[in-house]
């Protein structure tokens, strides 16, 4: 039997990061989202804030100078609780969690894993970039769709002890900021994805690596997406992650689980539109009440909360499965597409129980929306995590 009562650890850290939300995060979240030039969102405040409070380094492991929580369910809890303040704060503990996994073992040595572990958990504004996207690749790369001209087409060509990289990557998450590079290449060009793509690991300010235009995005404003451009960028076979035309099975060995970080992040949100909304529907009296007291407002703000109630179940038990249990290819693209679906659903409902209010720049429920709308869009989309389920059932 499974009992996901927390323990006194759980509680202290989860309390930790509501503190540290309600505090702290809340108000800054609000000014940085508000600004116009998207690279003027980026808080290097909160990024060390996070790293002074243990979250950035969580799930790294202490011989590293990490926290060591190995635990998934009490990284979501983490995930959870910064995420009702900005998604984006909320993929500060992935990213250390994402680092874990694509250095692991069967793709690297102890030296690079020692190297990179620890350079990541001494420098407070360290983050890790994973460079797949590209202008004319997407979700081709995450079914994959095996054809000769489909997914990463940046090009690595052997040379002497190096490889040359020539491509273009785009909506690449803290790209310009990060400290290492995950760069997924196309090796063997006559291949498909599957086997014919090859991933580095290119450090910052690495000559030939250069970055173009910061996205602007709608919403999740305060996460960096920029564009990284290879232009003759020379990088040392050492440098290659696992082995050759193999980088792709090594990313779905790496980080097959963490998605469930990203489920753990739409409750964040969900969860401050809920609570938003019931404390707006409180104080707005409409009909000689408060409209929390009108039948048709009460019975939706209860969907409301029994929805947010199956989510988090369902993040919970995945994330206890996936430290518990063999792996099942289902589980968490199915998490992830009920959650992100969910979230917008509740964001979306909130702002339109706050009428007029709802759509007001100087109310938290429209940044709540956009975010809630953009995260659907996170690895490759809803519905090509429909398609994985689908393809296992």
């Amino acid at each position: 039997m499974v009992d996901f009562r927390l323990t006194e650890e759980q509680r202290a850290l989860r309390q930790r990061a509501r503190n540290f939300v309600n505090d702290e995060a809340k108000q800054l979240v609000s000014d940085l989202d508000k600004q116009s030039n998207p690279e003027d969102c980026i808080s290097e405040i909160l990024m060390r804030r996070c790293s002074e409070l243990g979250f950035r380094t969580l799930a790294l492991p202490e011989s590293y100078g990490g926290g060591g929580v190995e635990d998934t369910i009490t990284i979501g809890i983490v995930c959870e609780e910064l995420g009702v303040a900005d998604l984006s704060l909320a993929s500060i503990p992935v990213n250390g969690r994402k680092l874990l996994h694509m250095l692991n073992p069967d793709v690297t040595s102890e030296e690079v894993r020692k190297k990179w572990m620890k350079e990541y958990c001494d420098d407070p504004a360290f983050m890790v970039a994973i460079a797949m996207t590209e202008p004319d690749s997407g979700g081709d790369n995450i079914l994959p769709y095996d054809a000769e001209g489909a997914g990463v087409q940046t090009i690595a060509v052997p040379s002497g002890d190096d490889y040359v990289v020539n491509g273009r990557k785009q909506f690449i998450a803290h790209a310009g900021i990060a400290g290492l590079y995950v760069v997924f290449t196309r090796t063997d060009p006559t291949r498909g994805m599957s086997n014919g793509c090859t991933s580095f690991l290119i450090p910052k300010d690495h000559p030939g690596m250069d970055f173009g235009r910061v996205h602007d995005k709608m919403g999740f404003r305060l996460l960096r997406n920029q564009e990284i451009i290879f232009e003759n960028c020379r990088v040392p076979k050492e440098w290659m992650l696992g082995p050759l035309h193999g980088g792709l099975a090594s990313m779905r060995a790496g980080l097959r689980s963490d998605g469930i970080l990203n489920a753990a992040r739409c409750l964040g949100v969900a969860r401050r539109a809920f609570e938003e909304i019931v404390n707006w529907c409180k104080g707005r009296v409409q009909g000689g009440k408060p409209v929390i007291e009108h039948q048709v407002i009460a019975c939706e703000l209860a969907d409301m909360h029994v929805t947010l109630q199956a989510m988090r179940a369902l993040v919970w038990s995945v994330a206890w499965s996936i430290d518990h249990e063999p792996p099942d290819p289902k589980a968490v693209p199915g998490v992830m597409a009920y959650c992100t679906e969910n979230a917008f659903e509740i964001a979306h409902k909130a702002a339109e129980l706050a009428g007029g209010m709802g759509v007001m720049k100087n109310m938290p429920f429209e940044k709540l929306l956009r975010d809630a709308f953009c995260i659907k869009h996170l690895d490759g989309g809803n519905y090509l995590k429909r398609f994985k389920v689908a393809a296992a059932l």
